[in-house]
């Protein structure tokens, strides 16, 4: 089985008739993946150019090629294309018969929120009986198996061949996380998107866009993919999603706590087992699949943050527009266990921790507004430095925590490069140490700093005591941070056992 070259190159604009009827079975961009009578697409990346390993994909039984360019002579036809990013897209999406088209999928984007509102979406979904996909950073979800997920957003062959085989497994929704750099890069090009959730737009992404313009635009640039008979659910507490509300031309909804939101957040209650509010919806919200009755509905979150709130708000908001009754929503909100570092809560003896990977002004002020509802003794924070995302956002990482621990009185503030456990993309540059570094030192504060993750993590252990709280913040630099904080702590001959958030007040007595 397979689809004919010839109609392939129809879609890139070549006649039919001038290409040889071969049979293409697949479809890539990674020439390592290459199977014989695979078509493959050389395209320009970041850090490797495709079209240096045409001859390799030739070697391994490559039928026909797609290139922007061609530098040498080829053992098989070679359709020169102007994006060959876009002509991946275009091209997955028929080989694989354009499965969007026949299911409902909702993506989600947002700077901050994307993985917890696509995993609450689904959570509730499945809890009202409907088996749904999953793609996204925590990986990609079929009606039982889990894959590991490369990107946020997997590239268009890939993100494709997913949604193929959802559909043959017989699902009906599919939740995905949409990042700026898959708009950017076309991975979503040609995909048909039944709902759109926009979390909210802070500053982040300036290593992968030119411009926080840019960035902004591509936010944009996937609202707008919406049809008009589609519908966008948006944070209209937040301003950065509120400036992309202009000329969309997709249905919108808001949420948030603002009075006039479409689903407001009303009586929010941050408490050490939680988070507890209600969704209030005054009068009829209309979308393109139905009309969602007024109602108030009372929710409880098993997880702390009022940035949780506004994410479980969006996830409400969709499963209501996709029929689910407001009594599956309840329970399975009350039940969604939560998504992995994120505000993640374990309990290390007497001392409770939690991790959060925090990497850009508005998730740390998230997880320290958070934090101010919760008991503890005394506050120590181990925060690990952003690797190759600039000197900008590393300043004002710094210029947010230096805030917080006034506000707070850190006990200590631990930093790290975590040098040992972060690959070539993230590690800290000279430039991004020092630009946190001296942010640090004209607010007045200082750290104590340990390049290795493990050093850093050890000098918190030898300073927490009965009923203090640790922090575990940051991206990439602190993802070892639970695995390594578990090892050093059963050396000292004792258990780091996972809990829940209702556990956390009880880490206040010793």
């Amino acid at each position: 089985m397979g689809v004919p070259l010839p109609e392939l190159a129809a879609l890139l604009r070549y006649d039919p008739l001038a290409v040889p009827p071969l049979c293409v079975r697949g479809i890539t961009c990674d020439s390592r993946l290459v199977k014989p009578g695979d078509l493959f697409v050389a395209v320009r990346g970041s850090r490797f150019d495709g079209h240096a390993f045409i001859g390799e994909a030739c070697l391994k039984g490559a039928v026909a090629v797609v290139a922007e360019a061609q530098e040498q002579a080829i053992p098989v036809p070679c359709l020169i294309v102007p994006d060959s990013r876009l002509a991946l897209a275009e091209l997955a999406a028929h080989f694989y018969g354009h499965p969007s088209r026949s299911l409902e999928v909702v993506g989600v984007t947002g700077t901050n929120g994307k993985t917890t509102t696509a995993c609450m979406i689904e959570h509730i979904l499945r809890t009202a009986g409907h088996p749904t996909g999953l793609i996204g950073t925590v990986g990609v979800k079929y009606r039982t198996a889990v894959f590991p997920a490369h990107l946020t957003t997997p590239g268009a062959d890939e993100l494709q061949a997913h949604l193929a085989a959802m559909r043959a497994e017989g699902l009906r929704f599919v939740v995905m996380e949409v990042s700026s750099q898959g708009v950017k890069t076309g991975r979503i090009h040609g995909l048909r998107f039944s709902f759109g959730v926009l979390t909210n737009i802070t500053l982040d992404h300036l290593d992968t866009h030119a411009s926080f313009q840019e960035y902004m635009a591509m936010k944009k640039r996937f609202l707008d993919m919406l049809a008009p008979d589609r519908t966008v659910f948006v944070n209209c507490d937040d301003l950065g999603a509120r400036t992309l509300l202009e000329n969309l031309s997709a249905r919108v909804v808001t949420f948030g706590c603002h009075p006039q939101s479409d689903l407001q957040i009303t009586q929010l209650a941050n408490e050490p087992g939680g988070t507890r509010f209600t969704l209030l919806i005054r009068r009829p919200v209309h979308t393109h699949s139905l009309t969602v009755a007024p109602l108030t509905l009372p929710l409880g979150l098993r997880i702390l943050g009022a940035h949780n709130a506004a994410n479980a708000a969006a996830a409400a908001g969709v499963a209501l527009a996709l029929g689910v009754e407001a009594k599956y929503v309840a329970k399975a909100l009350a039940t969604f266990p939560g998504v992995e570092r994120r505000l993640e809560v374990y309990r290390l003896g007497k001392v409770t921790v939690i991790d959060d990977t925090a990497l850009n002004p508005a998730s740390l002020e998230a997880i320290f507004a958070a934090v101010t509802h919760l008991p503890y003794r005394r506050l120590l924070v181990v925060y690990a430095l952003r690797g190759r995302r600039g000197p900008a956002v590393n300043r004002i990482n710094a210029l947010v925590i230096a805030q917080w621990a006034q506000r707070l009185s850190f006990n200590a503030l631990i930093t790290t490069n975590a040098v040992y456990h972060v690959g070539p993309n993230d590690t800290v540059t000279p430039e991004e140490e020092a630009a946190f570094f001296a942010t640090l030192r004209a607010c007045g504060l200082t750290s104590l700093h340990f390049p290795d993750l493990k050093e850093a993590l050890a000098a918190a252990l030898n300073r927490i005591r009965p009923g203090d709280l640790l922090l575990l913040l940051g991206a990439q630099g602190m993802d070892a941070g639970h695995a390594l904080l578990q090892d050093l702590w059963t050396e000292r001959r004792a258990n780091f056992v996972p809990v829940s958030p209702a556990e956390v007040a009880l880490a206040g007595t010793p």
